[in-house]
């Protein structure tokens, strides 16, 4: 997926309380103060209940999120090339908030 990917992605998903910000110096997409989505590397990430998380590397959707090598960051999936990147977004949005409530 390439930046223009990303940046279409930023102006769906921006407004309200989602902002742009930056983690682990990379561009993210934050509800509130909490982050939801990064693009790390040219991939998107995402963060997901562990379940659904799961779910998704069963499915060969993506994997499980490692920075650094053997340092895995729970609840976040680094997506598959053929993974739809709109409807994980909102779920991973949606996730975030309701643990802010």
């Amino acid at each position: 997926m390439a930046d223009d990917s990303w940046q279409d992605l930023v102006e769906r998903a921006q407004g309200g309380p989602v902002t742009r910000g930056t983690m682990f110096g990379s561009q993210g997409l934050r509800t509130g103060t909490k982050f939801f989505a990064i693009w790390w590397q040219e991939q998107l990430v995402v963060k997901l209940p562990p379940d659904r998380l799961q779910e998704l590397v069963a499915a060969g959707e993506g994997q499980v999120f490692e920075p650094m090598p053997g340092r895995t960051m729970n609840g976040w999936l680094l997506l598959s090339g053929s993974a739809e990147w709109d409807p994980l977004v909102a779920e991973a949005r949606a996730h975030v908030e309701a643990q802010q409530k």
